[in-house]
């Protein structure tokens, strides 16, 4: 498996803007790190296998559920074939039609690497989902007036590729492409929200991890269609100042009714850190823009297995799993 590599204390705002991406799916071989030779097809191809999911570790032993299958894949997009790995939950408790997370690693990573910090997988299985972890070019993404990552400065288009990649997958693999949430972490949740600007006529919701907007927001962002967000953050990872702008800026963009509703979670782990939910309902179409604040949290997937050490990145939080959060987000919004 794919090991993550980042000097130590880059700066958390470097890290933050580069680090995850989530179209998940809990794989047993690293797909390829970047687009390789130009592919003679259009349509998505991948070979199947059967994994067993796997929770982070120090999870207590439960029942293991049936196992679900990740097909390695790949399509070509802007004439370069650029690969995937799709999991997909097993019969038995698969939803029809099928939703799907989009998964998003960050810069440097890998989407084997994304898959075993978040557990997707393990959810996608107890709960019928798709999951799908898309591979960026040298580990990383482009994102429209974003940092200078090598996808960025070898002039990839991520947002076509995201949409060519969900057009293919929809069809070959049965499953329901208007049903889409896309997460990501750092480089990649940045990646999510330009999504949410330019292909909102796939989604129905992002999750951004770790990546909170510039002050002034996408430019020229105006999506087709309101999307939902939920925005996930630690304090101790960048400006915290970033939070509630970006909070605003969605509740602005899908036309919420001026006002939140400020809450938090039961404190029931002593990890140094406590969350902090500001939820603006009422929104267009039925969305929502609800922002969660880990207090005392880093650069992390919250429940999720650490990034690194936490003088690297911060306190990792247990007070909730991020993994089964999209889960009800999406259930709330399919």
């Amino acid at each position: 498996m794919a090991g993550l590599t980042i000097s130590p204390r880059i700066g958390l705002a470097t890290l933050r803007t580069g680090l995850f991406t989530v179209l998940v799916v809990l794989v047993a071989c690293s797909p390829a790190s970047g687009p390789t030779a130009p592919s003679t097809s259009t349509a998505a191809t991948g070979t199947a296998f059967t994994v067993r999911s796997s929770g982070p570790s120090g999870t207590a032993a439960a029942p293991t559920p049936p196992a679900g299958s990740d097909v390695e894949g790949s399509i070509e997009s802007g004439g370069i074939k650029r690969t995937y790995v799709l999991h997909l939950p097993p019969a038995s408790t698969r939803l029809q039609p099928t939703p799907l997370v989009a998964a998003f690693h960050g810069w440097p990573m890998s989407a084997t690497r994304l898959a075993d910090v978040t557990h997707l997988a393990a959810v996608a299985d107890a709960h019928g989902f798709a999951v799908l972890f898309p591979q960026g070019y040298g580990d990383s993404w482009s994102v429209p007036g974003g940092l200078a990552t090598p996808a960025h400065e070898a002039g990839i288009d991520d947002v076509a590729f995201a949409r060519d990649l969900l057009d293919a997958v929809g069809p070959t693999y049965q499953i329901d492409s208007s049903r889409v949430v896309a997460t990501g972490i750092s480089n990649g949740g940045h990646l999510v929200e330009a999504l949410a600007c330019a292909l909102a006529d796939h989604l129905m919701g992002i999750v951004p991890v770790a990546a909170p907007l510039r002050p002034a927001g996408p430019a020229g962002c105006r999506p087709s269609r309101s999307v939902s967000v939920l925005e996930i953050f630690g304090s101790d990872d960048l400006d915290g100042a970033a939070f509630p702008d970006t909070l605003s800026f969605w509740a602005a963009t899908d036309k919420c009714p001026s006002g939140s509703v400020e809450n938090h979670l039961p404190d029931t782990v002593d990890d140094g850190t406590t969350v902090a939910i500001t939820s603006f309902t009422g929104c267009a179409s039925g969305t929502e823009v609800t922002g969660y604040l880990v207090i005392g949290g880093g650069h992390a997937w919250p429940g999720g297995r650490p990034l690194g050490s936490a003088d690297e990145f911060g306190r990792t939080s247990r007070e909730f799993d991020a993994s089964e959060l999209i889960w009800e987000f999406l259930s709330r919004h399919s």
